[in-house]
């Protein structure tokens, strides 16, 4: 076996004492839009396809 598995578990008073000293904080990067994305990877794909003309 390649290594160990061990579990452990917090009290109640370690998990917010963890919380504390490590909070959640908000990302300052814009969400992406996932729906239009396919549309814009094909726009760019025909773009580059242009581009690059017959070969």
């Amino acid at each position: 076996m390649i290594g160990e598995v061990r579990e452990w578990k917090m009290t109640e008073e370690e998990r917010l004492a963890y919380i504390k000293k490590h909070p959640i904080r908000p990302t300052k990067q814009a969400k992406k839009n996932t729906k239009m994305d396919y549309k814009w990877r094909s726009e760019k794909a025909v773009a580059a396809r242009k581009k690059k003309g017959p070969i």
